[in-house]
C-alpha cells in the first residue's frame, strides 16, 4: 500500500513545521512506569508504615506500603496488588520534590487501573493521597471509592519501621534582596538563580536594566514569564551570551520558558510555552538569538511554534479525491506529533501519523492512554523522510475507545510522552470516514471486548449504530 492519507490541504496546515532543524531520532526512551512486585532495595523505604485517615490505623480504610509491596484494607476485605506501577515520571523529567506517585490497582500490562496514589501529597512528608482516574460517566469500584473518598491519610503513629530514612525537609525559605541584572554584570552573576529565597540572588524580574528590557518585551506576558521561570536553572553563559530556563511547579513541557540575553546589543529573547505552546519573542530587531546548545535541547524535547495548545481540537473530516475521507485530530501540545489520522483502506482499519521532525528509525509503537487504559500501534515509516508513519488497527481497542471515552486521551511514542490528543466529535467523525470498515471493525469490537466484566465501560452500542454502512 503506497497511498498515505496526507491530503495538500492537511500537509498545508503543518508545511511551517516540516521546515524545523532536522534533529536526530527522539531521544531514548525514558521509563514512564515501573512494575514493581516488592519495595525492597528501591529507594522508597522513607514511604513505609501505614496510613489511615487523620492517622486512625485503628479504623478503615487504610494502607500499609513494606518491603512487601502495598495492602489495602476496607469494608471488611484485604487486598495485596501483585504488583503496583511506579509512576516515575508523572511530575515531568525535572521533577525533584518528595511527592511519590502510584497506579496501584493495575489491570494488566497495557492498563494502569482507575486510581491514582500520591505519596508525601503536596511535598507533605506523610500524606498519601488517592485520586479517581475515571471518564465522565465512569463508575468506581466500591473498593477503591472506599480510598479515593477518604480525603487524606496521614502516617499512622508508630508505624514505620525502625530506622526508616527521614524524607528531605523542605528548607524554610527567607526572602533576601537580589542583585539587579545590569547589561555589565552578567559575568558576576552566572552560577546565581533569579528570585527573592534564593543564596546571592539575581534580581531579573523588578529592578535592573535587564527587567526593565524584559517587561518592555513581554507587556502583560511578564507574570506568565515569572510564573514559568518558578523552578529555574541558574544563570548561564555560552559565547557572548548570556541564558536561564524553567518551568512552572510540576509543569516541565507544557508551562515553561527560556530567556536569552545579549549585553552587547542589550537585547532580550525570550521563549515562552503556554498550553503545551511555544511562542518566540525575539528583539525588538525582530533577528533571533543563537540559542544555546541547553536551549536548543530543551527545544529539540518540548513542543514547538506550530504546536496545537492543550487541550487540543475537535476531530475533523477531511475529504480525499477519489476515495472515502478520513478521521483527523492534531496532537496538543507534543514535541514531535504533529497530528493523527484513522482511514479506512481495502476494508480495514489504519491510523497514520505525522510528525514534526524526523524520525530514524523504521518502526516505532504509538500508544494511546485512555485514563491508564493503553492501546499500543506498531507504525512502520510511510516516506523518506521519517515524517509519515503508518499502522494496521486490526485486533486492536482503539476505535472502540476513542468513539466512547471523552475529554482528552495522553500520546506516547516508544514510553516518551506526546501531549495528548482531543476526543470531541472523535464518535461522529468516525462514524462517517470509517463507512467502508463497519462490519470489520465492529467485528474487532466484539472479539476484543466480548466476556470482559469492567464497570467502568459502557456496553457497545448496536451493531447498527456503531459504524453504519
Amino acid at each position: 500500500m503506497d497511498w498515505h492519507p496526507f491530503t495538500p490541504s492537511t500537509i498545508g496546515r503543518v508545511s511551517a513545521a516540516l521546515g524545523v532543524c532536522a534533529v536526530g531520532a527522539f531521544a531514548a526512551a525514558s521509563v514512564q512506569a515501573l512494575p514493581l512486585t516488592s519495595f525492597k532495595d528501591q529507594g522508597v523505604d522513607h514511604i513505609f508504615g501505614s496510613y489511615a485517615p487523620r492517622g486512625d490505623c485503628a479504623k478503615e480504610p487504610r494502607v500499609t506500603i513494606d518491603e512487601k509491596g502495598m495492602t489495602f484494607r476496607a469494608n471488611g476485605r484485604e487486598v495485596k496488588p501483585p504488583r503496583v506501577e511506579y509512576a516515575l515520571t508523572y511530575m515531568g523529567q525535572r521533577y525533584d520534590g518528595i511527592m511519590s506517585v502510584f497506579f496501584p490497582f493495575p489491570v494488566s500490562n497495557n492498563d494502569f487501573g482507575r486510581v491514582l496514589m500520591f505519596v508525601n501529597y503536596d511535598e507533605k512528608p506523610g500524606v498519601i493521597r488517592f485520586e479517581p482516574d475515571l471518564a465522565p460517566g465512569q463508575r468506581p469500584d466500591p473498593f477503591h471509592a472506599s480510598f479515593t473518598g477518604g480525603g487524606l491519610f496521614t502516617l499512622c503513629q508508630g508505624s514505620a519501621p525502625a530506622g526508616t530514612p527521614a524524607p528531605p525537609q523542605p528548607e524554610v525559605a527567607v526572602a533576601v534582596q537580589g542583585t539587579p541584572a545590569e547589561w555589565n554584570n552578567l559575568v558576576s552573576l552566572v552560577g546565581k538563580y533569579p528570585g527573592s529565597y534564593a543564596k546571592d540572588n539575581i534580581d531579573l524580574f523588578e529592578k535592573g536594566a535587564v527587567a526593565a528590557a524584559l517587561k518592555s518585551r513581554m507587556g502583560p506576558k511578564m507574570a506568565a514569564l515569572r510564573k514559568n521561570l518558578s523552578v529555574v536553572s541558574p544563570l548561564q553563559r555560552a559565547g557572548n551570551y548570556f541564558y536561564l530556563s524553567g518551568n512552572a511547579p510540576h509543569q516541565g513541557g507544557e508551562e515553561q520558558a527560556y530567556v536569552m540575553i545579549d549585553p552587547a546589543r542589550r537585547e532580550v529573547q525570550v521563549g515562552l510555552w503556554e498550553r503545551g505552546k511555544l511562542t518566540v519573542y525575539p528583539p525588538a530587531t525582530g533577528r533571533r538569538m543563537p540559542v544555546a546548545p541547553e536551549i536548543k535541547t530543551m527545544l529539540d524535547n518540548s513542543p514547538p511554534e506550530t504546536a496545537v495548545p492543550l487541550p487540543g481540537t475537535p476531530w475533523e473530516i477531511v475529504p480525499v479525491q477519489g476515495r472515502a475521507p478520513i478521521a483527523y485530530v492534531s496532537a496538543a501540545g507534543s514535541p514531535n506529533i504533529e497530528s493523527l489520522s484513522l482511514y479506512c483502506e481495502g476494508g480495514k482499519p489504519f491510523m497514520a501519523m505525522l510528525l514534526n521532525k524526523p524520525a530514524r528509525d523504521n518502526a516505532l509503537t504509538m500508544t494511546w492512554n485512555f485514563s491508564g487504559r493503553l492501546v499500543n500501534i506498531p507504525l512502520r515509516r510511510a516516506n523518506a523522510g521519517g515524517t509519515q508513519w503508518i499502522g494496521s488497527l486490526t485486533g486492536t481497542q482503539l476505535i472502540p475507545l476513542v468513539m466512547q471515552q471523552s475529554g482528552t486521551v495522553m500520546l506516547r511514542i516508544n514510553g516518551r510522552l506526546e501531549g495528548e490528543a482531543s476526543l470531541v466529535n472523535s464518535a461522529a467523525v468516525l462514524r462517517t470516514t470509517l463507512r467502508g470498515c463497519a462490519r470489520l471493525s465492529f467485528n474487532a469490537m466484539k472479539d476484543n471486548w466480548s466476556g470482559r466484566e469492567d464497570s467502568n465501560l459502557r456496553p457497545l452500542p448496536p451493531e447498527d449504530s456503531a459504524l453504519p454502512g
